[in-house]
């Protein structure tokens, strides 16, 4: 029989979730009691989410964006619909943030790093004192990493203000897109993020380098159906991704 801490030390271990300093509460955030025979993998921690994972018939979440961010100072309003949702339906739910961001085996720079072939990888975009992104070489052309990205429904919203032979691209996955000014440093080509801020337009014309706003959601699916078969091979149980995308 498993049960939710073992589970819980396992991911805790793997992803050495206490390696960087995060908002976020990473790790086991509520618990549950029984046994894990079905584990349900999403981006965030909502209520369509928790739903969806109970019609599935699981006992776990793990997620990318958990519900408790700087601890929890009151439990009423969405903090304690959710919290009553979990408890009622003895759903464990567990998050892991910056430390599934900047995993080099299982996080969703990495991924992207490898869904684009990138050669030569290396640790890129400092986030409180550490790397959470990748850069790597690659030969290929603007277009091409924008038709591979959608291939894999990434969106390919962009900045072409660098050259269309694409030598370099640096990537940080999600709201990462005051990381343009590292990537202009490292003297990337393209820089791949989640969603868009305004001040990257100008920023990005007048240093001549391209930018693709893949989606939040969309550069962040990655880390949490990386970690699917680590689980469902250690633990013999079932496993789901639960796709509730925000457009965003």
């Amino acid at each position: 029989m498993v049960k939710v801490e073992q589970i819980s030390k396992l991911l805790d271990e793997e992803l050495d979730i206490n390696s960087i300093e995060d908002n976020s509460c990473n790790g086991l955030q509520v618990e549950n009691t029984g046994e894990i025979t079905k584990i349900g993998f999403a981006v965030d921690a909502c209520i369509e989410t928790f739903e969806k994972a109970v019609i599935s018939g699981c006992q776990m979440l793990v997620v990318h964006h958990g519900m408790i961010w700087d601890g929890i100072k009151f439990i009423k309003g969405d903090t304690y619909k959710k919290i009553k949702y979990l408890m009622d339906n003895n759903l464990a739910l567990y998050a892991a943030h910056l430390p599934l961001d900047m995993h080099n085996k299982y996080g969703n720079n990495i991924k992207l790093a490898e869904m684009l072939n990138l050669q030569e990888i290396k640790n890129f975009g400092y986030h409180n004192g550490k790397t959470i992104g990748f850069s790597g070489n690659a030969e290929t052309s603007l277009e091409e990493v924008k038709r591979r990205l959608e291939e894999n429904n990434i969106k390919t919203q962009s900045l072409d203000f660098g050259p269309n032979k694409i030598k370099k691209i640096a990537i940080v996955s999600g709201g990462a897109s005051k990381d343009v000014f590292q990537a202009v440093a490292i003297k990337a080509d393209l820089y791949i993020t989640g969603e868009p801020l305004h001040f990257a337009y100008h920023f990005a014309k007048e240093n001549k380098i391209n930018v693709i706003f893949g989606g939040h959601y969309e550069t962040e699916v990655w880390g949490v159906k990386a970690l699917m078969p680590l689980l469902k091979e250690k633990f013999n149980v079932e496993v789901e991704f639960i796709d509730v995308p925000t457009s965003i």
